[in-house]
Parts: structure tokens; sequence; C-alpha cells
């Protein structure tokens, strides 16, 4: 069943489906770096394609070693990845993110408004 599965997915994996989680990834990264400003957090986010991290940093990061969080920006993370399953949303510790081609805007949408909660209570928290 899973290589059935899993074939099925690769023949409907064309470029129109390549360029339209693209197109949803944009939607995320400008979602989220407009909630990061307006809760007044500092953070980043970087990425490529359906692939995207968030970054409790004022500038990306320019290369590996600059990626790994202060203990300040993991407490952060922390919290935002806590906040995000909560709210339904599982992104992995590094608080990286890739889509899914079911995914469309209304779940990026749901993403967004659920980072934008989490900054909020970050900002409160005097955490970052």
């Amino acid at each position: 069943v899973t290589m059935t599965a899993g074939l099925a997915a690769m023949h409907k994996f064309d470029r129109q489906a390549v360029a339209r989680l693209n197109d949803l990834a944009l939607r995320a990264v400008e979602g989220i770096r407009a909630a990061l400003e307006a809760a007044g957090v500092t953070g980043c986010v970087t990425g490529s394609g359906s692939f995207f991290r968030l970054h409790f940093k004022e500038q990306p990061p320019c290369n590996l070693r600059e990626t790994y969080p202060s203990p300040a920006e993991a407490r952060s993370l922390a919290l935002m990845l806590d906040h995000l399953f909560d709210a339904g949303f599982l992104m992995i510790n590094t608080g990286s993110a890739t889509l899914s081609t079911p995914m469309g805007e209304e779940e990026i949408d749901a993403l967004v408004d659920a980072m934008a909660d989490g900054f909020a209570k970050l900002k409160a928290s005097a955490v970052t």
C-alpha cells in the first residue's frame, strides 16, 4: 500500500505541483515575516522552494554554525514549537518546515495565524 501511494504521489508531483508548493511556501514565509514584525519579535525566516526555517535571530544565518541557537533563542523556539503543536502544526526541533502537495492557502494562512499568536505570547512573556 505504501509503495502504491508513493508511486501515485510521484506521478502527481509534476512541475505544476512544484510551482504551486513554492508559491505556498513564499506565502508562508512572507506571512511569518510580517507576523514577526507585527509582534515586535526578533526573528527571520530562511529557506528555498517548499522548505523554510524560523530563526530567532536578527539576521539570517550565513553558514551552518550561525544556525545554532543561543540559549535564549532555543527557549523561544521551544515555546513556539510547543505552541504550534498545540495549534495542530508540527515542526521539527530546528524550527524547519516542509510543505506537501495536499496543503493549500487555507493551511498556510492557519499556520501564519498560529505563528502570529505564538509570537504575541513570546513577546508577552519577554522571552525574546
